[in-house]
């Protein structure tokens, strides 16, 4: 027991309460999202090392094989050439789990000269080992804002990475083009960001130009062929704009999800007395009034708001491995080309 608990304390210990100026001794990165735990991580590297970001004093680990004597001794270990070491266990869900009681003991008591941090998925409030770390250090949730608030996370990421503002209109739009990929989004801010310069300002329409006018594009005259009932034409499109991306098929889907949201709401206008000029317009739908009612007169309201559906369906499956964009979406293109006015059949 005597050698456990050497593992668990340092004869330096005490604790250290958290502040934007000094790092803390203990950090717990945690949540589903990958891209805001790397985030995170970087800002703690450069917080806890400095610029240089000097290797000899960094410690990783990966959870699946690090022994706890390793992980506290390099905790324990000064760093000759910097005033703190940092130790990550990437992955530390396992090792957590393994180890919880003598990790809280060493958080009840952490070394000075060391920053421990861990890198995990699962980490409850209702752990007494989370509680600990919130006395001592950070808790630092990583879980991807929901639909609703990623127009607002944009416009923070936008502003705060990038030193430009981005209108709320062209967050929204982006937000739709893109999808829910954090690491993808800031990937475009970064390209919008060089693309506007010298302005400080993302519009809307340069996140048209930039993200989705190709897109967009192949999207709406796809939409002309399902309303011509060319399951051919329509499918051949649907490999264009799936080829646009290849990596992130849930692009593709989101920008169809966009187009025939438009056309929803077109003829939800429309069918409230609005002109088709009008209501083409006031639905962000840029294309001549005869195609339009080409389009919008292939279903009813009701079936616009089915195809949704469907296709919010196909992209829930699609993320939680129970289908492919691409099948999936076949499937939907060759239905709605064999269905006529009446009646799209539910699923």
């Amino acid at each position: 027991m005597a050698s456990k608990r050497r593992w668990n304390r340092c004869p330096m210990a005490k604790t250290q309460k958290t502040s934007n100026a000094s790092p803390a001794p203990v950090y717990a990165v945690f949540g589903a999202d990958a891209y805001l735990r790397g985030q995170a991580v970087e800002r703690i590297k450069a917080l806890v090392l400095g610029a240089d970001r000097d290797r000899m004093a960094l410690a990783e680990f990966e959870g699946d094989n690090a022994r706890l004597a390793d992980v506290l001794d390099e905790c324990r270990t000064a760093s000759l050439l910097a005033p703190l070491r940092l130790v990550i266990v990437n992955d530390s869900d396992g090792f957590v789990t393994a180890h919880r009681a003598a990790l809280e003991s060493y958080i009840e008591e952490p070394c000075p000269t060391g920053v421990l941090m861990l890198v995990c998925r699962s980490w409850q409030k209702s752990w007494r080992i989370y509680k600990l770390v919130e006395k001592v250090g950070v808790n630092i949730p990583c879980e991807t804002p929901k639909a609703a608030a990623l127009p607002g996370w944009l416009a923070g990421q936008a502003q705060e990475a990038h030193g430009v503002r981005l209108e709320p209109q062209a967050a929204r739009r982006l937000a739709d083009l893109v999808g829910p990929q954090l690491g993808l989004l800031d990937m475009e801010l970064a390209k919008l960001a060089t693309y506007v310069l010298p302005r400080t300002g993302i519009r809307l329409e340069d996140v048209d130009a930039l993200v989705g006018a190709s897109r967009e594009e192949k999207v709406f005259i796809l939409t002309d062929a399902i309303s011509a009932g060319d399951a051919g034409g329509a499918l051949a499109l649907w490999d264009q704009v799936m080829a646009m991306d290849r990596k992130a098929e849930f692009r593709a889907v989101g920008g169809l999800r966009y187009a025939f949201a438009r056309l929803a709401e077109a003829k939800r206008l429309v069918g409230q007395g609005s002109s088709l000029f009008d209501a083409a317009r006031a639905a962000g739908i840029w294309t001549d009034t005869h195609q339009l009612k080409r389009q919008l007169d292939r279903f009813s309201l009701r079936q616009w708001q089915q195809i949704l559906v469907k296709l919010l369906s196909i992209d829930v499956a699609t993320k939680t491995g129970l289908g492919t964009v691409r099948s999936a979406v076949e499937k939907l293109i060759v239905e709605l080309c064999a269905t006529g006015p009446a009646r799209v059949a539910a699923r």
